[in-house]
């Protein structure tokens, strides 16, 4: 469901299954491999950058093109906690600072895996940030529930590949 639990938040949260245990769902988003690119459809290598990694931890700009424009946000990503990875963005060309996130939470259920994916982001005053805002709030829930899915479904083909 969409919901604003802050004013100027926009919250998006998402929950699927699949057969791939928790503990891949939750490696792949942690891993900034190339493999990265296979697992996360908006994700593109061009326009990358890990900066660092340490321990259980990241800070990588990751952008995705949209027509002629190259969507980006640096975040730093933390899977110290069991069960989550948590990217909190630190700069972005949309979103806007402090408040932006994205979380992925991976948990066995009934011999699958529950998989819950939450966006939380608040936008840049520009153009750009009002115009992804609002777009963002009228089909933001639709788009990340496909791309949720287009995920897990990228993570069971590469689990059925054995990769």
């Amino acid at each position: 469901m969409n919901k604003a639990t802050i004013p100027g938040i926009a919250t998006i949260v998402v929950s699927e299954t699949t057969t791939v245990p928790a503990e891949r769902v939750l490696a792949a988003a942690a891993d900034f491999t190339p493999r990265r690119y296979q697992v996360f459809p908006a994700v593109s290598a061009r326009h990358t950058t890990v900066h660092a990694i340490a321990g259980t931890s990241a800070d990588v700009t990751e952008g995705t093109r949209l027509g002629p424009l190259v969507l980006w946000e640096r975040c730093d990503y933390d899977w110290s906690q069991p069960g989550r990875v948590i990217a909190t963005v630190t700069d972005s060309n949309v979103y806007a600072t402090p408040g932006s996130s994205w979380t992925i939470t991976a948990e066995p259920a009934h011999g699958a895996t529950r998989v819950e994916m939450t966006w939380r982001r608040t936008f840049r005053r520009g153009p750009l940030g009002r115009f992804m805002g609002l777009m963002y709030r009228k089909i933001g829930q639709r788009e990340f529930t496909k791309y949720t899915r287009d995920t897990l479904v990228n993570l069971e083909t590469i689990d059925d590949q054995g990769t």
